[in-house]
């Protein structure tokens, strides 16, 4: 697993799990929050694929928070307000960096990976299953 991947398939997997390893990292380092949770809005670019151009889509909600984990820098940045994981994942990414409890971080950015999935595959099946064959109308 590269650490550029965990951000995202950690906010994936389940809140009670992110901070029930939390507080067993917090148990054996030195956590230290640097910036507390911020919700804040980033502007969505979107490429025009007429002049070849882009143009702002919309905004997104984010919460982002920096933390330290033994003196190793971690960040996250999750969707919608949700300072709590946004504090978590910071803390796994500070862990993962400082290589403390490095399988259990990965299993369960495993486990965010493999629900990601299934339900892209699911929205998928949904979708598809609406798809019009006009060759057959």
């Amino acid at each position: 697993m590269e650490r550029e991947q965990l951000n995202f398939f950690l906010q994936q997997a389940d809140g009670k799990e992110l901070k029930a390893l939390c507080v067993r990292i917090e148990e054996e380092a030195e956590v230290e929050l640097l910036q507390k949770p911020t919700a804040q809005t980033l502007l969505v670019p979107v490429d025009d694929p007429v002049n070849g151009g882009s143009f702002i889509g919309g905004e997104v909600l984010v919460t982002s928070a920096i933390v330290h984990v033994n003196e190793v820098g971690g960040w996250a940045m999750v969707m919608d307000d949700d300072p709590a994981k946004a504090i978590s994942v910071a803390t796994l990414d500070a862990a993962f960096a400082a290589r403390i409890r490095l399988d259990e971080i990965v299993r369960l950015a495993l486990q965010g990976r493999d629900l990601h999935e299934r339900k892209t595959n699911e929205r998928n099946s949904r979708v598809e299953s609406t798809k019009v064959a006009f060759d057959l109308l």
